[in-house]
């Protein structure tokens, strides 16, 4: 399974709907989240780690 379809996967079922993706950025309420695979090793881990964009941030400060 890639990357993207554990994160659609996770945001579905956190019960989620209003969310898109732009290219391999997700975005739900405005805010883009980098999908990132996640190897922290817990038991209940579902291998994907949702970081906010620092760089979309970043142009809509400047």
């Amino acid at each position: 399974m890639t990357l993207k379809a554990r994160a659609r996967e996770k945001v579905e079922r956190a019960g989620i709907s209003n969310y898109s993706f732009d290219h391999d950025v997700l975005v739900m309420c405005g805010v883009r989240y980098t999908i990132a695979a996640c190897d922290c090793g817990e038991a209940d881990c579902d291998g994907v780690r949702l970081e906010k964009d620092a760089a979309a941030a970043g142009r809509i400060l400047q």
